[in-house]
């Protein structure tokens, strides 16, 4: 993501078959010279229901903040 120096945005979905349970977590990593701010997200769900539009934005303006 082109935001200060970069960051990256990550996803992991699991499934646990015997209950039948999906979980969805987002989680970024950005970086300001020295300074790295960590993001996490999660719930109950698959990737369809992840609000990954308004994640992307949150790191975004999070990396975009690290200096101000």
């Amino acid at each position: 993501m082109a935001v200060e120096e970069g960051a990256h945005v990550y996803s992991l979905d699991t499934a646990d078959r015997e209950v039948g349970s999906t979980d969805i977590s987002l989680f970024s990593v950005g970086r300001d010279g020295r300074t790295v701010t960590y993001i996490q997200w999660g719930q109950l769900g698959d990737l369809a229901d992840a609000p990954l539009a308004g994640f992307r934005q949150t790191t975004r303006t999070a990396v975009a903040k690290l200096y101000r």
